[in-house]
């Protein structure tokens, strides 16, 4: 009974963790399609 529980919880965990890895990696793609403009401050810098 112990083992069984414990194969569960392990899959549940899985399960969780798989599908959160899934959204995240689908939401940073959707983020690297934004490319914001670069602020005049940062644009002026001279170079060292």
């Amino acid at each position: 009974m112990n083992n069984i529980l414990r194969n569960f919880l392990l899959k549940l965990t899985l399960n969780i963790c798989t599908r959160m890895a899934l959204r995240v990696s689908a939401s940073a793609c959707n983020w690297g399609l934004y490319q914001p403009e670069e602020p005049k401050c940062l644009r002026d810098v001279k170079n060292h």
